[in-house]
């Protein structure tokens, strides 16, 4: 946009310099056209006194006058030389607004991004976030303690029919009996890849979990969070 403005800006300006120039030579050439016929006016004005103080023989002589009017000897002509120069800055003038949009086009293009790249860059994240099922099952849910450690596990399952899940990460948080948070662990699924309406197993470890009186799990991958159904009691 910015060279654009310019490339727009600087034209304008050159053809106002340009337009001023023409107009210029213009009025030069007029004004010397007619200085010239002014000159030849006074010229002839001269030649005609001076002969009519002589005397000589009279001729009589036929003489067939030419159709052509007085007014007409003193008519300036058009200059060659000016409208050659109203050419010549014409064609400049065309020839730099060519190089000038031009320039405009190559530099747009050279800017302008990929349309198809655009479309996959736009469709990259939705193609990604397909290919995971809209939600899980968590069909069963449990855990014991070993020391200061709490141990969670549970089984997890892909309801859908067509999206397999892939990268599942639980997520285990911790609160004491006053609802604050203790502490909190992560694990991969077992499975690396979670077929449609397949199961799979999965451990989390939480450490120091000695004030821990509930816990709450949730699943995601790498982009985000994967929401789940409790069907503990569906399955029992």
């Amino acid at each position: 946009m910015t060279v654009l403005l310019v490339v727009t800006l600087v034209s304008l300006l050159l053809a106002v310099v340009m337009s001023v120039i023409a107009w210029r030579v213009a009025r030069e050439e007029r004004q010397r056209a007619d200085a010239r016929v002014a000159a030849l006016a006074s010229d002839i004005q001269a030649a005609v006194a001076a002969a009519g103080g002589r005397r000589s023989e009279p001729t009589l002589r036929a003489v067939h006058p030419a159709p052509a009017s007085s007014a007409d000897l003193f008519v300036a002509q058009p200059s060659a030389t000016s409208s050659r120069s109203v050419l010549v800055v014409g064609l400049g003038l065309f020839a730099f607004a060519t190089v000038a949009a031009l320039a405009v086009v190559l530099t747009s293009s050279a800017h302008a991004p990929d349309p198809a790249h655009a479309v996959n860059a736009t469709r990259t994240p939705n193609a990604v976030q397909s290919s995971q099922p809209s939600s899980l099952d968590l069909v069963a849910l449990g855990h014991e303690r070993d020391g200061d450690r709490l141990i969670v596990r549970g089984v997890v399952r892909n309801p859908s029919t067509v999206s397999p899940a892939t990268a599942l990460t639980v997520v285990v948080f911790a609160f004491d009996r006053d609802g604050g948070f203790v502490t909190s662990g992560r694990a991969p699924i077992d499975a690396a890849r979670l077929e449609p309406g397949g199961d799979s197993t999965f451990t989390v470890t939480l450490p120091h979990a000695e004030r821990v009186v509930r816990y709450r799990v949730s699943f995601r991958t790498d982009a985000a969070i994967v929401p789940h159904v409790d069907r503990r009691h569906a399955a029992s």
